[in-house]
C-alpha cells in the first residue's frame, strides 16, 4: 500500500535530499547547524512525510534519525561545544553519520515510490 501512497511525496524527498547534500558539502559549523531547527524547511519536510506516509517502517526510521539529529544539535548548543564557530571533529563525524543515514532512508523511500 505504501508504494501507492508515496509518489506524491517524491518532491518532498527531493527537497530533503537537497538540504542534506548542501549540509554535507559545507564545513559543519555552528552557523550550518542552525539550519537544522524547529520549523526549518528540513523539519517541515520530515513532518509532512511522517504525517502522510506512516505505512512504511522507513518513514519511522526517518523520524527517528531526525530526532537524533535534533538531539545532537541541542547538545551542541547546551554544552557549548563550539569553539570559533567550529564544532569538534568527533561531533562533526556524528552529524555526518546521521545525515548519511537520513539520505540513505530517503533513497529507499524514493525507490519504494516507483
Amino acid at each position: 500500500m505504501f508504494k501507492y501512497d508515496l509518489p506524491t511525496a517524491v518532491p518532498t524527498l527531493h527537497n530533503l535530499k537537497k538540504i542534506i547534500e548542501d549540509f554535507l558539502n559545507e564545513s559543519i559549523t555552528l552557523d550550518s547547524i542552525e539550519k537544522i531547527k524547529i520549523q526549518s524547511d528540513f523539519e517541515i519536510e520530515v513532518r509532512e512525510i511522517f504525517k502522510n506516509y506512516q505505512t512504511s517502517s522507513h518513514v519511522y526510521d526517518l523520524d527517528f534519525q531526525y530526532k537524533k539529529l535534533i538531539q545532537i544539535v541541542n547538545d551542541i548548543r547546551q554544552l557549548n561545544l563550539v569553539v570559533d564557530n567550529e564544532i569538534p571533529e568527533w561531533l562533526e563525524n556524528e552529524l555526518e553519520t546521521v545525515f548519511r543515514k537520513i539520505r540513505n532512508i530517503l533513497l529507499v523511500l524514493e525507490i519504494e515510490s516507483n
